[in-house]
């Protein structure tokens, strides 16, 4: 048998929209390859999220148990390994997430296989899969062919539209047996109280802030200037770092890769990773004192002046234009 099988993603029981772009991905490299497409789901109480996976798939792979919750990379692992043996498909994919990004590499490694990770284009090229992904901290593009069986790749969140297909016509449930308690165990979770204001994934106008803005002190400029814009408030590690504000407002590889229609970068230098994190950014302002950051080299608009002088008036501006 063989097919492009698309794993999804679920929080707490809830699918996520990266899911329905993965199915769209999936649908168009079954079509290249004129196979079958099939979905699949790990969790537990899947019901919402089993009529939310929309893609098409002509079966859709359940595994669904309270052992689920919390989440466990070896569960996860043991449980899409019975997926594919169920319907031996030639190519699996899946989101690129924090989830993935852990028992995935070792899925690859037990079916002793190929896998790319945070793929930003699938194709296939008579019989051979062919994925695109930004590597050096996306300074370039690196074109690669997965070898193996199945062939594996994680594919980046906000690439695809998410498809809007039809609901499978088959599901089909798999009872896994409860693997034996591996070398992690699971002791608590704790909750992180979510950062106020939009989320950066959503937002459609980031104001990002940066070490250029001298301290903690400085940081109002930014949520004035978020504020006035109707933005989400984003920065850059050295910011997360020296303790300014939480992680969850972090932009880049090691943060939040972000899509928005505007993105201004206030005292950011453009580190590779941030670059890489913005890169899908429509238009991107840069305001820094440095006239040779490598912010500029991204930016489609720049200004090199001391945003002490230049935000303030600008929030001006917007306010006599909204008056």
């Amino acid at each position: 048998m063989a097919g492009v099988l698309v794993f999804g993603d679920t929080v707490g029981g809830e699918l996520t929209p990266v899911s329905l772009e993965v199915a769209t991905a999936g649908a168009g490299l079954a079509d290249a390859l004129g196979e079958s497409l099939l979905g699949a789901l790990i969790g537990d109480d899947l019901a919402v999220a089993t009529r939310e996976f929309r893609g098409g798939f002509s079966s859709l792979y359940l595994v669904e148990d309270k052992h689920y919750r919390p989440y466990t990379a070896q569960a996860y692992l043991n449980a899409a390994q019975k997926v594919i043996e169920a319907c031996s498909p030639s190519v699996v994919l899946f989101a690129h997430t924090l989830g993935t990004r852990e028992w995935v590499p070792r899925l690859a490694a037990h079916l002793d296989t190929g896998l790319v990770m945070d793929c930003t284009v699938l194709a296939a090229e008579g019989k051979d899969l062919v994925v695109t992904k930004p590597v050096y901290g996306g300074g370039i593009l690196g074109e690669f062919v997965v070898r193996g069986g199945p062939r594996m790749a994680t594919v980046r969140s906000a690439v695809f539209d998410p498809s809007s297909a039809a609901v499978a016509t088959e599901v089909v449930r798999l009872d896994v047996p409860v693997p034996a308690p591996g070398r992690v165990t699971f002791v608590d979770e704790a909750t992180v109280a979510a950062a106020g204001g939009l989320k950066l994934k959503d937002a459609k106008i980031i104001v990002s802030g940066g070490r250029g803005l001298g301290g903690k002190d400085n940081w109002h400029f930014i949520e004035e200037t978020a504020a006035a814009l109707g933005a989400a408030v984003g920065c850059s590690r050295p910011v997360v770092d020296s303790g300014w504000v939480p992680s969850s407002h972090q932009v880049g590889l090691s943060g939040t890769c972000v899509t928005p229609d505007l993105y201004i970068a206030v005292g950011i230098s453009g580190a590779v990773q941030h670059l890489a994190g913005i890169s899908a950014a429509k238009t991107v302002i840069a305001i820094n004192m440095d006239r040779e950051a490598d912010i500029f080299t991204r930016a489609n608009y720049g200004v090199v002046g001391d945003f002490r002088e230049v935000l303030p008036a600008f929030v001006e501006r917007i306010k006599q234009l909204r008056s």
